[in-house]
């Protein structure tokens, strides 16, 4: 079991330095292809907007493919994408590079946390999916200093291509390691997947996905700003910090998954209250260094112990067909974090200051603190009703085969 989690943790730490190391290396890139540096940001931007338009059709498209080829598959179109950008001659062809790169993304992750999860036992759904979510963190905490390493040290070319070959490791560790058959690797149907994606359980999360990504990523895109700028820390001491952040994301993780194990339901809700509550705390803390530099490595536990839960409840509630619904819900994040970095910028831009956002990071998370309550509201109501009408139904046989009423003769 942890060879395995081990593998897919490869798979997801693959894609994602692919996702974020064009950030660490925007100088470079500009400089060699003779664009700017905001056109240069559009390789990130570009990069998530097709994560969330083309995410959702890769997977309708793929349902029919067992999920540890499936995986092998996206994660060669992924290598595919990685080689175009490690070659291209011109800006334009590296873009193109980028978005093949992107489309397989979301239906990855969400095959990988649906493997992963059935591969646990039931009560270790949330460590499970935790486990994958720690691909994402290696991958900020690793792959991107390493991949801004090699592009200072050999160029950006070398970065795409390092990814590529640890890609191809990954496929054939794949193939050798996640089981072929068994309910790791069931078969469902593009209309199956589309009706277990419909359900309000599944909607009313995914839009509580977007809204709490779109705090997170208020906050996140503007972190640096908010040390130096508002909080006066040294600027030679943020890399430490943000050392500490990514440290203090993979605690995040640890605990969101034990979280999701105990109750999913009280995870995501108590979690996304912390993570608003966290937001406007920093508000308070921002002016000071120290306070600052404390506050943003619990804004980075809080937000990376959601993540988990928010999964593992979409992957519990279309338990039957999750593919499509987690795919989604990769996209809401995206969706999210394009809508959060918009909003930071307009907060700075209507003059409200930089330590603001934190504000706007709070009113996001709560926001999606209410719509999770509303759901999971609507999911004990539910349960409920249906166990008082099982009771019913259940006093009414044995009433029925006491007295020999409605009994068969």
């Amino acid at each position: 079991m942890y060879f395995r989690m081990a593998v897919l943790i490869l798979g997801i730490f693959c894609v994602g330095t692919a996702e974020l190391s064009p950030s660490g290396m925007l100088g470079e890139l500009s400089r060699d292809l003779s664009v700017t540096i905001p056109t240069a940001g559009l390789l990130v931007t570009v990069y998530a907007l097709t994560v969330v338009v083309g995410g959702p059709i890769v997977t309708a498209v793929t349902t029919r493919i067992r999920r540890k080829y499936l995986l092998v598959l996206l994660l060669l179109v992924s290598v595919l994408g990685n080689i175009l950008c490690a070659l291209a001659p011109t800006f334009e062809l590296l873009l193109v590079g980028r978005m093949v790169t992107a489309v397989i993304q979301g239906t990855f992750m969400a095959v990988c946390v649906v493997t992963a999860g059935n591969m646990a036992a039931e009560d270790k759904q949330g460590s499970a999916v935790a486990g994958t979510q720690l691909g994402v963190n290696l991958a900020t905490v690793l792959g991107v200093p390493f991949g801004t390493l090699v592009a200072q040290q050999i160029n950006w070319r070398a970065t795409f291509g390092s990814v590529a070959v640890l890609a191809l490791i990954a496929c054939v560790l794949i193939l050798i390691a996640i089981p072929e058959d068994g309910k790791a690797t069931p078969r469902t149907s593009v209309r199956h997947e589309v009706r277990a994606s419909t359900k309000w359980q599944v909607i009313g999360t995914v839009l509580a996905t977007v809204l709490c990504s779109g705090g997170m990523f208020t906050l996140i895109t503007y972190m640096v700003p908010l040390l130096t700028d508002v909080g006066g820390f040294p600027a030679a001491w943020v890399p430490a910090v943000l050392l500490a952040y990514g440290v203090g994301s993979i605690v995040g993780n640890f605990i969101g998954g034990r979280c999701a194990n105990r109750s999913v339901e009280a995870a995501v809700l108590w979690l996304s209250w912390a993570l608003a509550a966290v937001c406007v705390l920093y508000w308070v803390a921002a002016p000071s260094a120290v306070a600052s530099a404390v506050f943003l490595v619990l804004f980075s536990v809080s937000t990376f112990a959601l993540i988990p839960g928010l999964q593992v409840r979409i992957l519990s509630t279309a338990a039957d067909a999750p593919t499509l619904s987690l795919t989604v819900n990769m996209a809401a994040f995206a969706l999210g974090a394009a809508l959060g970095s918009w909003a930071g910028g307009q907060v700075i831009a209507l003059g409200f200051g930089i330590r603001s956002i934190t504000l706007a990071a709070a009113a996001f998370s709560a926001l999606g603190a209410v719509l999770i309550a509303q759901v999971v509201s609507a999911a004990r109501h539910r349960n409920r009703s249906k166990t008082s009408r099982d009771d019913e139904h259940a006093l009414r046989t044995e009433t029925q085969e006491a007295t020999g009423i409605g009994a068969p003769r």
